[in-house]
């Protein structure tokens, strides 16, 4: 079973919430940001020769910092469009402000 199945099982099962968002120091794996229900505690999981758990607190201030050096620098089309990593944080910030105030 790999991680993604049994990350969806456990939220069929209603037990957390995740979001699948890029590594930040390497495109080869994927990290799941998530939110347990049980403990309401953000979570962290990727794969590298183990899983890993991270307990940690989103910093929402440095995204949004983030968002807006992409769209400033975003050109919009063509080979320099950043639209696929601007969706992606927006996603992120959008899953934390869902989980933050509970």
């Amino acid at each position: 079973m790999s991680l993604k199945q049994h990350l969806d099982k456990r939220r069929n099962a209603g037990l957390i919430d995740f979001i699948e968002v890029p590594l930040d120091w390497g495109h080869r794996n994927k990290e799941f940001v998530g939110f347990s229900h049980e403990h309401k505690i953000f979570f962290r999981i990727f794969f590298d020769n183990k899983y890993r758990e991270d307990n940690f607190t989103p910093k929402i201030d440095v995204l949004r910092e983030r968002l807006n050096q992409l769209k400033m620098d975003s050109s919009g089309t063509g080979l320099f469009s950043n639209r696929d990593e601007i969706k992606s944080v927006e996603k992120e910030i959008i899953f934390y402000e869902k989980y933050l105030y509970l």
